[in-house]
């Protein structure tokens, strides 16, 4: 190889490194614009929730919610869950998750999920604490519907 064939090997090496450095670069600009979005939509979905509690002293039905975040245009949040009907009354604020989101990300930013407490407060929470969180909160009944909606799911799919 002459001298301008290696120098044309070395321009293109180095710029299918520059290029993958950016995709992957942009691949997680992407997930935390993600991940802010959802974030920023449950404390919307969180401040509504409160309010509806304050006027109607009860938290809204999942309808509500389902349509509130149609409405402000919440699509990062996703298929979210929503669990006020099963959260018993009496039940600590601080420890109660109300609704969540999970997210899978590949690369820098973590899987986990958006959530958000029954206190109105959101969170991240990596994915590991979100199950141990869940498997906590979580009785038979809500685990046998959650079985059941995701078997129709899968019939529909």
């Amino acid at each position: 190889m002459d001298r301008r064939q290696k120098k044309l090997v070395a321009n293109i090496v180095v710029v299918i490194a520059f290029t993958a450095a950016m995709v992957a670069g942009f691949a997680n600009v992407k997930n935390v614009i993600n991940r802010s979005e959802a974030m920023r939509a449950m404390e919307l979905l969180g401040k509504e929730v409160l309010s509806y509690r304050q006027t109607y002293g009860s938290l809204p039905s999942e309808n509500y919610a389902k349509q509130f975040a149609e409405q402000i245009g919440a699509v990062r949040l996703g298929d979210f869950q929503y669990r006020a009907q099963w959260i018993e009354f009496g039940c600590d604020p601080n420890a109660t998750i109300l609704a969540y989101t999970e997210k899978k990300y590949s690369g820098v930013i973590k899987s986990g999920a958006a959530v958000l407490w029954l206190n109105g407060k959101t969170e991240w929470i990596d994915k590991q604490r979100f199950c141990e969180i869940m498997k906590s909160l979580q009785n038979k009944q809500e685990l046998r519907w959650i079985q059941q909606h995701l078997q129709e799911d899968e019939k529909q799919h």
